[in-house]
């Protein structure tokens, strides 16, 4: 009887034990899957926020640098101007002469010259061979105005002078520069940015010309249709041009050959549209390699699972409940700590630890929607450090990172709020800030530009000194978006340099 009662007991227990572990394997088996899934959706919305900024910030520079190219072109312009009133005033008989030798020798060929004299409308200089023998040259050059963005139209007594540079020039030089720059850029994850230009917005053969391709280089200039079908058949042309067109940007899939390599998967991809150019500029990200970083995640987590699994095995139902219990707080913390550590690292600037330039536009872009809510006019100022690039070049750029460092300890508090101010870039940081008035605006801006010049960085015997200078802008109604007000605050930064910098302008 004894026996027997040890018998069951012991087979209850056994059995019990049994339960337990096949309980508390399925318990650890579906945190895991939860644990993996929150992995996957987390790097997933981390990856398309990167792609969205990348492109952003591609189409910011193409803005950028053509507003170089226009004041660039502004200043050859004015030297031209200069010159050939010079000559003229020099001497009036022998102007056209040197004007034509001018524009021969010392001129870039892309500047269009004409030089005629009213009366007769006899033509001394034709630059580009426009003006044909049969037509008046002020006839011809007033039809062609409207194709110049920057010209001088002047007259020398009996002369009359157009100088000027075609729009389309100057677009064909930025455009050059930037599928250079793109060319020389490099990113994580075998990701890349292309462009397309479209030729037919309603699509078909030839509706588009692959204009820069980093993994194509050799098809760049080839012709595209909407009908090109990946290795699964969808159509990712004629998706992203209906998508362009319905919404000017887009998020989707389809199937392409990885970076230097002829294996093919998934691809996720943000395209966006730059009309001014008629460019389609997109950047995408294969999805395999999140699949096998979310592997990698969930294999760590099982190895973790494999330790624990024999306590219990021993343990009693009541501290299973409890070990279960605890286990899926352990994991739920972790699964925390690991997406605050992802975030940290695609929002925080590595070296000052304060947002970095992709953390900037998020607020920016949601200072600029609160502002179309109607709840005020926010205030975005952008500033940097005067002559920055001196200090890199004469102490070296590790000084240069500790300026960078101890500035930004300086002015963090001094900022609006604690979490306004971001690395945008270099040495050009930017602040994001709700409605203020313009007394709250200007007190603001002399405590950080007090606080700059109290900044003191030691190198070897030398007390490195620092001074900025701040542009600041608010939202306006008419802002189509949020890089209107950010182009503001950028033109209020350089007049402030060019007022002398230690400075504010304000442009609201």
């Amino acid at each position: 009887m004894k026996r027997n009662t040890w018998i069951l007991s012991t087979s209850l227990v056994l059995i019990s034990t049994l339960l337990l572990v096949v309980f508390s394997l399925g318990t650890l088996s579906r945190i895991e899957r939860v644990y993996s899934e929150q992995t996957s959706q987390t790097l997933e919305t981390l990856k398309r926020q990167f792609l969205y900024s990348s492109v952003s910030n591609q189409i910011n520079r193409i803005d950028t640098q053509r507003a170089i190219h226009q004041t660039e072109y502004k200043k050859q312009l004015a030297q031209i101007k200069w010159h050939m009133d010079t000559a003229y005033a020099a001497n009036v008989e022998t102007f056209p002469q040197l004007a034509n030798s001018f524009f021969t020798q010392e001129v870039s060929p892309i500047w269009t010259a004409v030089l005629w004299q009213r009366e007769t409308g006899e033509v001394f200089l034709d630059s580009q061979g426009i003006i044909p023998e049969s037509d008046p040259p002020i006839e011809v050059v007033n039809k062609l105005l409207h194709g110049y963005q920057l010209y001088e139209l002047h007259s020398y007594a009996p002369y009359t002078l157009f100088i000027g540079i075609s729009q389309e020039l100057i677009d064909e030089e930025v455009k050059k520069y930037i599928a250079k720059e793109i060319y020389n850029s490099e990113y994580p994850e075998n990701s890349y940015i292309w462009v397309n230009e479209v030729i037919n917005y309603e699509g078909g053969d030839n509706y588009a010309i692959r204009r820069i391709h980093p993994n194509l280089r050799d098809s760049v200039g080839e012709y595209l249709s909407t009908d090109m079908t990946d290795v699964q058949g969808t159509t990712p042309y004629k998706t992203e041009l209906e998508g362009i067109k319905k919404d000017g940007e887009l998020y989707f899939t389809y199937f392409f050959k990885k970076m230097d390599s002829d294996v093919i998967s998934e691809k996720l991809t943000y395209a966006r549209h730059y009309e001014d150019f008629k460019w389609i500029v997109a950047m995408g990200i294969h999805l395999d390699d999140l699949a096998l970083y979310v592997e990698d995640t969930a294999n760590k987590s099982a190895s973790i699972v494999g330790q624990i699994t024999p306590i219990f095995i021993g343990a009693i139902i009541l501290l299973f409940v409890l070990h279960s219990v605890l286990l899926i707080g352990l994991e739920h913390q972790r699964n925390k700590i690991h997406s605050k550590n992802l975030e940290d690292q695609v929002y925080r600037d590595p070296l000052t630890g304060i947002g970095n330039r992709r953390s900037g536009l998020l607020a920016l872009k949601k200072a600029y929607l609160e502002n179309k809510k109607g709840n005020g006019a926010g205030l975005v100022s952008i500033f940097d450090i005067d002559f920055f690039k001196h200090i890199n070049d004469t102490f070296g750029h590790d000084a240069g990172d500790r300026c960078l460092i101890q500035l930004t300890e300086t002015l963090q508090d001094l900022a609006c709020s604690k979490d306004a101010l971001f690395r945008w870039g270099g040495d050009e940081f930017l602040i994001v800030c709700p409605p203020l008035t313009t007394e709250q605006t200007n007190k603001m801006a002399e405590s950080l530009l007090g606080a700059a010049r109290t900044v003191e960085v030691e190198h070897e015997t030398t007390q490195i000194t620092l001074t900025i200078s701040l542009g600041f802008a608010s939202f306006l109604p008419s802002d189509k978006s949020e890089i209107d007000v950010l182009k503001r605050a950028d033109q209020a930064l350089y007049q402030a340099k060019k007022a002398g910098r230690d400075r504010f302008v304000t442009l609201l």
